[in-house]
């Protein structure tokens, strides 16, 4: 880690505790600032829970910002773009000075520095007077945060350094890494602390245990690919993920939300759907625990009518368009995930009658919620107060069917049929009778595009099938321009000027330029991480 920015990481660290000022009794509420010293911090129930209220936006501000969709969109071949910067992410040309890299990799390992440093006090500086049970669910629901992002260090970089003591990071900030099997080790421990924890009823908003065994699943069937070395995938791991999954779906009490569309309406924020969802603020002072999500992709300025609106030059992919079924598909995510011609969204310009699509691009419509008009004057100039979902009920549905496929070419087990059966049903498309590998892919795909989740399906699908991973990139046409013809009345696909292939290097990322510079030894061989510690 580069010495500077651990530095900067920590200074924030107790001050971020009091950033999120959220309505009423929210567990955002904002502490007074003369109390935010360790010495005198964490002494209530209260205080543990406004410090922990931290990990649930700022620190994931710029892995949400730009980041997320570039890497688990963009380098899932999702988009096609005129921003040079995002290009590089569809192309496989991002270098180690890539500034959303640098973004990536610092927010992820914020949230680590931020849970570290919570996990500490909580266990040396909180209070005698506050019950075991109630510290230990605080520092689950930290270590929760801290696993969530270990787990997407080590599927993106895959060899990272395990950090457990910030402090003693800006005493040494010269560390070597650990091996990605430790890595995602290391996360699926601290997931399993969560589970077992996770016991308060806290509000909505708040990750619990169903969140934990959720997230889980999703990371034991990463481990069945990872470890696979390209022949079976791991059947223990296989095993687990089902049990997780299916303890959420038959006992949590979430619930698929009926209406696809709904999900990313704001008013919906904290469904019956919502496992685990980034929790941004509308109206505070301080930068950075908002979404800008709309800012980037509302494709024109008078969908926000705040003076953003910069989506014009981003676009649907071909391949993702096609995938989809075209501008008059069947499948109802389709017109919730990106717009095309002549496409009617009520819920958008309210006072005009709502907006009609009539530009010749196909852009992201999942989480552009329009105006201040539109959504109870709660939208501000890069800002609105939309959750961002980490993990959705109907993923661990598909994560199960996944499970019970295993290494089968195909199943027709009715239990795993039945639930990816539930979410096509949702999407308006016809049951079927039996499932296979690249069934479950494709409709995981559909359903999570625009989530920053399509690249880690390809990753663990590389892990497993290197060749077929490769292929299906290879097979995807990137760039391939995608535009609506007035004269024909339709799309028009016009293929890329020169192919673009993947190699087995672009399924890691190359690790940043600054922290590489300050901290050498980031390059050195990594080494197995001592759990003994």
């Amino acid at each position: 880690m580069k010495a500077v920015s651990t530095k900067l990481m920590m200074s924030t660290v107790l001050a971020s505790v009091f950033l999120l000022a959220g309505c009423g009794d929210s567990f955002f509420d904002r502490p007074p600032q003369d109390q935010i010293v360790e010495g005198n911090f964490y002494q209530t129930e209260q205080d543990l829970a406004m410090a922990t209220g931290s990990l649930y936006n700022t620190v994931w501000f710029d892995f949400n910002d730009k980041a997320k969709t570039e890497i688990g969109d963009a380098r899932a071949g999702n988009l096609i773009t005129t921003d040079g910067g995002r290009e590089q992410f569809v192309i496989f040309s991002t270098t180690a000075a890539n500034t959303r890299l640098n973004e990536l990799w610092r927010s992820l390992y914020l949230v680590i520095a931020h849970a570290n440093t919570h996990i500490h006090n909580i266990n040396v500086n909180s209070s005698d007077a506050i019950p075991q049970a109630v510290k230990n669910h605080r520092v689950a629901e930290a270590r929760f945060m801290r696993g969530t992002a270990y787990s997407y260090l080590a599927q993106l970089w895959g060899d990272v350094p395990i950090i457990t003591n910030t402090t003693a990071l800006i005493e040494n900030p010269n560390v070597r890494r650990n091996l990605r099997e430790d890595v995602l080790n290391f996360a699926i421990n601290d997931l399993l602390y969560a589970e077992e924890h996770l016991i308060l009823d806290d509000p909505a908003g708040r990750v619990d245990t169903w969140s934990a065994k959720g997230m889980l699943a999703r990371l034991y069937l990463t481990r069945a690919h990872f470890n696979s070395q390209g022949g079976s995938l791991v059947q223990s791991d296989l095993d687990l993920a089902r049990e997780y999954a299916e303890d959420v779906i038959l006992n949590s009490g979430a619930e698929l939300m009926d209406n696809f569309a709904d999900l990313f309406k704001r008013q919906f924020n904290n469904n019956s759907e919502s496992l685990f969802a980034l929790q941004w603020v509308y109206g505070a002072d301080e930068w950075g625990v908002q979404n800008t999500f709309q800012a980037y992709y509302a494709p024109e300025a008078r969908l926000t009518g705040v003076g953003d609106g910069w989506g014009g030059g981003t676009s649907v992919s071909a391949w993702l368009y096609e995938l989809y079924g075209g501008s008059d598909a069947q499948d109802r995510r389709r017109k919730a995930t990106f717009m095309t011609r002549g496409d009617h969204y009520p819920e958008l310009l309210q006072n005009d009658g709502g907006y009609t699509y009539e530009g010749t691009g196909a852009p992201i419509k999942k989480y552009v919620i329009g105006t201040p008009g539109d959504n109870e004057g709660r939208v501000g100039f890069m800002e609105t107060d939309i959750n961002t979902y980490m993990l959705r009920l109907a993923e661990v549905y598909l994560s199960y069917a996944q499970a019970v496929l295993g290494n089968d070419n195909s199943t027709n087990n009715g239990q795993a049929v039945g639930y990816v059966n539930a979410v096509r049903e949702r999407a308006g498309l016809p049951a079927i009778d039996s499932i296979s590998y690249m069934d479950l892919f494709e409709e995981k795909w559909k359903e999570l595009a625009y989530e920053g989740q399509n690249w880690f399906e390809l990753v663990r699908l590389y892990n497993w099938q290197p060749q077929m991973a490769m292929n299906l990139i290879n097979d995807q046409q990137r760039n391939s321009n995608l535009e609506y013809s007035e004269g024909e009345g339709e799309y028009i696909i016009e293929p890329p000027s020169a192919s673009i292939t993947v190699n087995e290097s672009d399924f890691r990322l190359s690790y940043p330029e600054a922290e590489v510079s300050t901290n050498p030894n980031l390059m050195d061989s990594p080494v197995p991480y001592n759990f003994d510690e």
